[in-house]
C-alpha cells in the first residue's frame, strides 16, 4: 500500500507529513493487501481565520471494487486525519462485504448436483 500525501497549508512539514502516513498505514494495515494506492489532501478552507476548517480527503484505489473517496473536516489537521482514515476504513469493509455477499447470493438459488445445477424453488 503506497500513500501519498499532499496539502496547501504551507506549515505542514515533513514530520506532520510522515505521522498522517503512519496514521494512514496503521489504519488500513487490515486492508493493505487489497489496497494499492492511498492519496491524502490535507487543505484548510478558510486560511488563518481558525474555526472547523481543517478538510482531509482520502482516496483509495482498491481493484475490483473501485475507487473510494472520504472527506473529513475538524479544528486540527490530525483530528481531520484520523477521522478520515475511520471513515476509509469503514467504508472499505463495507465495500469488501458487499462483493462477498454479491458473489454468495449469485450461486444461492442454485445447488450443484453431479454435473448439472438444478434450481431450487425459494417460497
Amino acid at each position: 500500500m503506497q500513500v501519498s500525501v499532499t496539502s496547501s497549508i504551507d506549515r505542514l512539514g515533513s514530520d506532520a507529513r510522515g505521522s498522517i502516513s503512519r496514521v494512514l498505514q496503521n489504519t488500513l494495515a487490515r486492508f493493505s493487501p487489497n489496497i494499492t494506492q492511498v492519496s491524502v489532501l490535507v487543505t484548510d478552507e478558510n486560511g488563518p481565520r481558525g474555526g472547523v476548517d481543517k478538510v482531509c480527503r482520502v482516496n483509495l484505489t482498491m481493484p475490483g471494487v473501485g475507487p473510494i473517496n472520504v472527506t473529513a473536516k475538524h479544528q486540527k489537521v490530525m483530528a481531520a486525519v484520523a477521522s478520515a482514515a475511520r471513515r476509509a476504513r469503514r467504508m472499505v469493509l463495507t465495500k469488501l462485504k458487499r462483493r462477498g455477499s454479491q458473489r454468495r447470493r449469485g450461486r444461492a438459488g442454485f445447488r450443484q448436483i453431479g454435473d448439472a445445477a438444478v434450481e431450487i424453488a425459494t417460497e
